[in-house]
């Protein structure tokens, strides 16, 4: 089990949309927690929706819905390199 610890937190919009990159040593990917303003359907105002994007130094992202899962994925690289 790796150690993840928080790189970088980017402000990405006026709603409070950010993006937060985490890393860990020995892991040949990053995880990028993704908030975004999601715009309600039939009204006024927004909801906020995080997703998790394993993003692999060979370009390859895949998209998560928690942070534990897209965790694991990102171990399971480190695991199947060795």
């Amino acid at each position: 089990m790796a150690t993840w610890k928080k790189q970088s937190e980017t402000i990405t919009g006026e709603r409070g949309e950010k993006t937060i990159v985490y890393m860990a040593d020995g892991v040949r990917a990053w995880i990028e927690s993704r908030k975004l303003a999601i715009p309600h359907a039939n009204r006024e105002g927004y909801w906020m929706h995080t997703s998790y994007y394993v993003c692999r130094t060979d370009g390859v992202i895949k998209e998560y819905i928690t942070l534990k899962d897209a965790k694991a994925a990102a171990e399971a690289l480190m695991e199947a390199a060795t």
